[in-house]
């Protein structure tokens, strides 16, 4: 059979699988970093916060009392005095209602920061009265009845009046009623940054940062990987190979410790299989020149027997022992493990085989399909048996046969059927058996064709089943391997 990583796709390849599998953990380990960054930074981000708010809601208490315990016409002139001396980070008035002041909507902790303000005002303050807080930017932030915005003040409040420096920083605002036609207004620069009002899960670097890591350790497995997997490869080419060739070239015994123990055990069991098949060769030749000698002998010496019964029983007898004895030879020598693959005409080898068997009359017919078999890469002698052997099979118990054809995408299939009498289901596996024969008086051959048979297909990645044809007779179907 034909090594097939060049088939396997990409996404079931064991480089796909693990650099997934480490992109997988790697995403894991940075949600859950992020998650515990997250929490954990928003917690101390809001403790920060608590302690800042609670002490600008001191201050502002502070100075709510000190206004309202004011005459009522002093207020004004403390006010006055306020804005003559250019403004500070705190901006005052005392407003005849309400002035509209929306939290900043994109900040999560804007909402949060104002509950707080206003619950400790009102913890805070002896007799509640009706509190706003809003914690706003200082574009948006609008003062006096008018719900003017600050810019649109003369310069000398806009440019001093909350600021702090170069910063942007968030605005508190804080409307306190002071009676039904007083509210006491108070915005104060938050030394906060708005930086510190959100809290992102996973920020645009992080993700940047996360894509870049992963990108880089994926491309460092996978190059890593494909070193490591090129002797495994080279191991299962080997080991597919010899599954058609018994005998391959020894891999060079590379790569991590494990894959050289690998390595290292394949080339010691292909050497054992290379001595084994030497071995077995010198045994068969052996037998062969052993056997032949005293057949020989026993042959002219029961032609030399006066007894003409006692001499036809002992001709029988060492025929059969004869026939026996090739067929065995035969069942190595047709199946040589040593014959290398090359293109095969199949087209051209079954009519050969029509012709050799219709040269007194027709007994193999071929289907007309047969022009469209592509040329097979294999062993050609060994093939040719393969085919030999069933079609005569077919002639030999059934007379006539037809050969058709069909292939898939990893098989070619030669469909023989005879017109006999087919046989006892039961013995459809037992006829592969070695010597076997369905009649054991039957004389012609050695009950060895459907074994060599078989064992060439099977040698060629495929295989050879049998079966009844629903019409009767026996249909034979050889699969090859177009992956030799």
């Amino acid at each position: 059979m034909k090594f097939r990583s060049g088939k396997i796709g990409f996404f079931d390849s064991i480089t796909f699988r693990l650099s997934s599998t480490l992109l997988i953990v790697i995403v894991i380990a940075e949600l859950v970093a992020g998650a515990v960054w997250y929490f954990d930074n928003e917690e101390v981000k809001k403790n920060n916060a608590n302690k800042i708010i609670h002490t600008m809601v001191d201050s502002v208490i502070e100075t709510y009392q000190y206004f309202q315990l004011l005459p009522v016409n002093y207020r004004h002139l403390i006010l006055n005095q306020l804005m003559d001396a250019g403004g500070s980070r705190f901006f005052i008035s005392i407003n005849n209602r309400y002035i509209p002041n929306e939290n900043v909507t994109d900040l999560p902790l804007t909402n949060w920061l104002s509950d707080v303000a206003a619950a400790s005002l009102r913890e805070k303050l002896k007799s509640p009265p009706n509190i706003a807080v809003a914690v706003t930017q200082r574009e948006s932030v609008r003062v006096f009845n008018s719900a003017l915005q600050l810019d649109e003040l003369p310069e000398i409040w806009t440019k001093y009046s909350l600021v702090l420096g170069e910063l942007d920083l968030p605005i508190l605002v804080i409307q306190i009623q002071l009676s039904p036609q007083e509210w006491f207004y108070i915005a104060s620069v938050l030394p906060i940054p708005f930086s510190s009002l959100s809290t992102s899960f996973m920020e645009a670097r992080q993700l940047v940062f996360l894509a870049l890591t992963s990108l880089l350790l994926m491309l460092c497995t996978a190059w890593l990987l494909q070193r490591e997997f090129r002797p495994i490869r080279a191991l299962a080419k080997a080991a597919t190979l010899m599954g058609t060739q018994l005998s391959v070239m020894a891999i060079d015994e590379s790569g991590s410790r494990e894959t050289r123990a690998a390595v290292h055990a394949f080339n010691k069991m292909n050497n054992r299989v290379k001595s084994y098949i030497r071995d077995r060769e010198m045994l068969f030749s052996a037998i062969s020149h052993d056997l032949k000698t005293p057949l020989a002998a026993l042959k002219l010496r029961t032609e030399m027997l006066e007894d003409e019964a006692v001499k036809e029983r002992f001709e029988k007898l060492l025929n059969e022992v004869e026939m026996m004895t090739n067929g065995a030879l035969q069942c190595i020598r047709e199946t040589d493990i040593h014959e290398d693959p090359i293109d095969i005409d199949i087209e051209e080898l079954l009519m050969g085989c029509a012709d050799h068997f219709n040269r007194q009359e027709t007994l193999v017919e071929l289907a007309d399909d047969i022009a469209n078999i592509p040329s097979y890469m294999g062993k050609p002698v060994a093939i040719k048996r393969c085919i030999y052997n069933v079609i005569e099979n077919g002639v030999k118990y059934g007379r006539n046969v037809s050969v058709s054809f069909n292939e898939t995408a990893k098989s070619l299939i030669l469909n023989v059927r005879d017109y006999g009498p087919g046989i006892d289901p039961k013995l459809l596996e037992k006829v592969f058996e070695p010597y076997y024969r369905v009649h054991p008086n039957d004389a012609n051959g050695s009950g060895l064709g459907l074994t060599i048979a078989r064992s060439i297909a099977r040698t060629h990645g495929g295989d050879l089943q049998i079966k009844n044809h629903s019409q009767g007779g026996l249909e034979v179907s050889i699969q090859l391997s177009k992956e030799l």
